[in-house]
């Protein structure tokens, strides 16, 4: 399982950080004057919040689909998975430039698949090319429930970072992966899946539920939202 301890700065920007710091210090030493050496410090801090890494609420609840990314639900389908074939809701949450960074993992499950498609690559099930670059991860749960979260990003520039492989094992909630300056990103559930966003709203990852799963035998309180755990 990939690692969970970070700090709140992601540890992916910590060398170009060190990098800042010691041109500054060279700076302040060949030039006397502090101004050089302030906007490599101003520098740093726009990085350092850039690439902020705050902790989340995690909730609870084990059938709660959290949402991967920070950002606005900008659409809501039932279409059949691209990636899988199945039938499925896809719900596409926009993330700005603006927004978190981090990516985390919707549930907690088993990774059974992944993708890097560049623009032109078929797509797994359907025949036609993708027009942007996809970056996609297929988990399934304990309980065989597949989700499927893929990333859109229309330039190949400060390519979409992902940590985890097929086979490794992650948690709800869990640091997975990190956009750049934000994207498009697809969250695949099951078709029968209780939605638990509206178009238009705002949703923090890896504490704002996006959808709940749906056994036959389940008993689901359908008033999940932020739980307990902290991550």
């Amino acid at each position: 399982m990939a690692s969970n301890q970070y700090t709140l700065v992601s540890r992916e920007v910590w060398p170009a950080l060190a990098i800042v710091v010691v041109v500054a210090v060279i700076l302040k030493i060949v030039f006397v004057s502090v101004i050089p050496s302030l906007l490599f410090l101003l520098l740093l801090f726009l990085l350092a919040f850039a690439f902020r890494d705050p902790s989340r609420h995690i909730p609870s609840s084990p059938l709660a689909v959290v949402s991967p990314v920070d950002g606005r639900v900008v659409a809501i389908e039932t279409i059949s998975n691209p990636f899988i074939e199945t039938e499925s809701v896809r719900i596409t949450i926009k993330s700005s430039a603006y927004n978190v960074y981090r990516i985390r993992s919707p549930i907690e499950g088993r990774v059974i698949q992944r993708w890097f498609l560049l623009p032109g690559d078929p797509l797994p099930v359907l025949q036609g090319p993708v027009g942007k670059l996809h970056l996609g991860n297929w988990i399934q749960t304990d309980e065989s429930d597949d989700v499927v979260i893929v990333v859109r990003k229309a330039t190949q520039k400060l390519l979409p970072r992902c940590n985890i492989q097929a086979g490794d094992r992650i948690g709800q909630g869990q640091r997975c992966g990190m956009i750049p300056f934000g994207a498009d990103v697809d969250v695949y559930v099951p078709a029968n899946s209780k939605l638990e966003v509206a178009m238009g709203e705002k949703v923090l990852a890896g504490s704002d539920v996006v959808a709940i799963l749906k056994h036959s035998s389940d008993t689901v309180n359908s008033s999940v939202g932020k739980g307990n755990g902290n991550d």
